[in-house]
């Protein structure tokens, strides 16, 4: 969809697959559901739970639940599915007309709001433990206003690891998935 930007990238040496996610999942009313997700470990193994947990996300947010109901499913879930424990998800729903991004954060490095001052903040407030960690955990959920001409970045930690080995070498020992979304100016080109 229009003012979105992803990049997967496997560590290096992988098979070309892992645990690392993003999904965009457009919802009613003109919303968006965005999730990135981190299963432990860049293995075929992990990147056959991390399809499970992806596929489980985009159900729950095509059925209009909010990032905090999404994440309590998917506790359910990740503790049936073997390698599921521990994996971290931070799970949003972006409503571009009411300029809001409603989050929560299963234990994943916050996602970052740059304002359009240019003043960034992390979106830390809803943060909870990584999937399937304790029974029945209630996941908090917070809201964030989101001007024209901000920037969302979700990432993994993948993507600060990576940033740390291309000032110190070529390779990366982690997957790196990144979405970015550009909350609309009203002009015709988001990204001038």
């Amino acid at each position: 969809p229009d003012g979105f930007a992803v990049c997967y990238e496997p560590a290096a040496g992988a098979l070309e697959v892992g645990g690392d996610w993003y999904d965009v999942v457009g919802m009613s009313d003109g919303r968006f559901g965005v999730v990135v997700g981190d299963v432990v470990g860049h293995s075929l193994a992990a990147a056959t739970v991390m399809g499970q947990l992806r596929s489980a996300v985009r159900t729950l947010l095509l059925e209009n639940h909010t990032p905090a109901e999404v994440l309590a499913a998917l506790d359910r879930f990740a503790a049936l599915i073997a390698g599921a424990r521990t994996t971290t998800v931070f799970c949003a729903v972006i409503d571009p007309r009411r300029h809001q991004v409603l989050y929560s954060s299963a234990g994943h490095p916050p996602a970052i709001l740059m304002g359009p001052d240019g003043v960034a903040r992390h979106l830390d407030q809803a943060l909870s433990l990584p999937l399937a960690i304790v029974d029945g955990l209630v996941r908090p959920e917070e809201t964030a206003e989101m001007d024209a001409a901000s920037t969302l970045l979700l990432y993994t930690d993948g993507l600060v690891e990576h940033l740390a080995d291309r000032l110190l070498r070529d390779d990366h020992d982690d997957d790196v998935a990144f979405l970015t979304y550009r909350q609309p100016t009203g002009q015709a080109d988001l990204w001038q």
